[in-house]
């Protein structure tokens, strides 16, 4: 049996974020707790058919998978992964393994199709947008929320900014991801035709034991192997990082939870 080292060839499931890994389900279970509260914000506005079919794709560990099959239990509720095996579990859904760079999906298949945390780190993100809105129906809605890292760039504490830019290059550099392509989502479904685009955005911080900061946090360790492989940074800079997370005294923007909406225009 080989295994593949998550610096070796670029791409989301050979890399460091990868299911395989032992303290995945954990992690995502720390990103869910940070962006599960402004999802069912962001659904709870909607006024969806009495019997909505609602994709969510790339549904992770599945908490809002989870969440949809209870807030509309009439709804069919679609989960889909490359890999699906934090899904199977979860009762009220149908669970398909599903690549969104290669599968699609007939055309006006879903009520709501929902991507959250998976365009900014597949390099075919924008091919894959605008096939998601195929699969929309005519007055139906797709939303797209992602993680900017924006805030932590910006940061005036010289370590938290190296810091920063070392998980950003390593994202670049290991997966393709573009960690600021969040930012733009609201103009990238204004156009692809969409109407009624809106978006919210929730800041998260690290230092101050939020759930932002706990999902920073544990993705920060589970990437310190692969930081430290190519060189990015030492394990003193992570140590130190360690010890000005938990110094009271600090609190800093780490990054951007963006959510953003379109409805496809209804026929005729």
């Amino acid at each position: 049996m080989t295994t593949t080292d998550p610096t070796d060839e670029p791409g989301y499931t050979s890399s460091y974020l990868a299911d395989q890994h032992t303290g995945q389900l954990a992690r995502l279970r720390t990103l869910e707790c940070a962006f599960d509260p402004l999802s069912k914000a962001v659904f709870d506005q909607f006024d969806l058919p009495g019997q909505p079919t609602i994709l969510d794709l790339g549904a992770g560990a599945g908490s809002f998978a989870g969440w949809l099959a209870q807030r509309y239990p009439d709804a069919i509720v679609t989960a889909t992964d490359i890999d699906t095996r934090f899904l199977t579990d979860i009762p009220g859904i149908r669970v398909i393994t599903h690549n969104a760079t290669t599968d699609d999906f007939p055309a006006a298949s879903f009520d709501v199709v929902h991507a959250r945390a998976l365009l900014c780190h597949l390099t075919e993100r924008e091919d894959i947008l605008s096939r998601a809105v195929t699969w929309v129906r005519p007055g139906g809605w797709l939303v797209i929320e992602d993680v900017s890292l924006q805030p932590s760039l910006r940061t005036s504490n010289p370590l938290f900014r190296k810091v920063a830019q070392a998980g950003v290059a390593l994202l670049e550099q290991s997966i393709g991801s573009d960690m600021l392509w969040a930012d733009t989502l609201p103009g990238r479904l204004r156009d692809r035709g969409l109407s009624r685009v809106g978006h919210r955005t929730l800041e998260g911080r690290i230092g101050d034991n939020s759930p932002a900061d706990t999902f920073w946090s544990a993705t920060t360790a589970q990437a310190g192997p692969a930081l430290l492989k190519l060189g990015l940074l030492t394990q003193n800079d992570l140590d130190a990082m360690a010890n000005l997370r938990a110094d009271p005294e600090f609190t800093d923007a780490a990054l951007t939870l963006v959510s953003a909406w379109g409805q496809v225009s209804e026929l005729g």
